[in-house]
């Protein structure tokens, strides 16, 4: 989703394909879903890997997992730009800040995608000290902190629309609405462990999960503001992304199995992730210096540009982010 979300302004240069934008302008919700999916399963190492072996062991499986995965392409975009475009590196600040994954605002990032890693460890040290209560308490705590997530954003939203229609809302990062999506992976992490009786009654669940999805989408293509305004983001895309979640586990109750195609290219998601913007402004560069510009030939690059990035994705984490995890565990 988040890479077709990225074809626009290339498919856009081919009237065959700029219709596309319709959907494609939306993928950008792929995100909402991962991160409902990151709060299910980090929950559920949190509560296996805490109680037994601290949080310290929980802390550096989840860090090296994201750094591991990111640094290497990080390297990438330091080498491609000094040896290959021949341009300057950005400064230092900004290198540092973003290799440490410092950085949560999108446009602050040498790899902008990283924003979201950003967040991502910071729900990690949510979780992380969550986990440390008592089990019974958990879960009420978890309750809690998405109401005062919740409760934040729309208390700002009312007393100061424009401001936080502007992203000006106060302490933005700190409260933010999109935590709300991985404390809800959280939520059902503790109810699938619990074989709670939603996920078998697959005939209620599954036509309700996707009229959910619907209705989350529905409702957040009807404004821009409901990406740009955290909590409404959650109550719109995070719901669609959290319904999304559930028909997954849904699925898994029954005899249905996904392609294989599919499921290589999910082992992949995170390189997929990290890489596709690099290898679109490669895939543009390469466009220009080869003179790509008769209507079919735009056609024939422009639709294999996707392809070629996926299966880029698939080799770079065949070759490079698996082995270095491995090299690790």
């Amino acid at each position: 989703m988040v890479l077709f979300f990225h074809m626009l302004p290339h498919w856009d240069l081919h009237p065959l394909l700029a219709w596309t934008h319709v959907a494609t302008r939306w993928g950008f919700a792929g995100v909402d879903i991962f991160f409902a999916l990151s709060g299910f399963v980090v929950y559920r190492s949190a509560r296996r890997t805490i109680p037994a072996h601290g949080v310290w062991s929980f802390a550096k499986k989840r860090l090296m997992r994201i750094y591991l995965g990111y640094w290497p392409v990080l390297l990438l975009i330091a080498l491609l730009t000094v040896f290959v475009y021949q341009s300057e590196l950005p400064p230092l600040r900004k290198m540092l800040f973003s290799t440490l994954l410092l950085y949560p605002n999108i446009w602050d990032n040498w790899l902008a995608p990283a924003w979201s890693l950003t967040m991502e460890i910071y729900f990690y040290l949510w979780i992380g000290l969550i986990a440390l209560l008592p089990q019974r308490h958990q879960i009420k705590t978890i309750g809690v902190v998405m109401l005062l997530l919740a409760a934040w954003g729309i208390a700002w939203l009312l007393a100061d629309p424009v401001r936080v229609f502007n992203g000006g809302q106060p302490l933005r990062y700190v409260f933010t609405g999109l935590g709300i999506e991985f404390l809800a992976g959280a939520l059902l992490a503790h109810a699938y462990a619990g074989r709670a009786r939603m996920f078998h009654f697959t005939r209620i669940t599954m036509p309700l999960c996707l009229l959910l999805m619907a209705a989350g989408l529905a409702l957040g293509t009807t404004s821009p503001y409901f990406d740009r305004v955290e909590v409404l983001r959650a109550a719109s895309f995070g719901v669609m992304g959290v319904s999304a979640l559930v028909l997954a586990l849904t699925l898994e109750q029954t005899h249905r199995h996904p392609p294989g195609w599919l499921v290589a290219v999910g082992n992949a998601s995170y390189s997929l992730y990290l890489l596709h913007t690099v290898l679109l402004d490669a895939g543009g560069r390469l466009r220009v210096a080869w003179g790509v510009a008769s209507p079919p030939a735009l056609l024939a690059f422009l639709l294999a540009l996707p392809v070629v990035i996926v299966l880029a994705s698939l080799l770079w984490f065949r070759g490079v982010e698996k082995p270095l995890l491995r090299a690790v565990s």
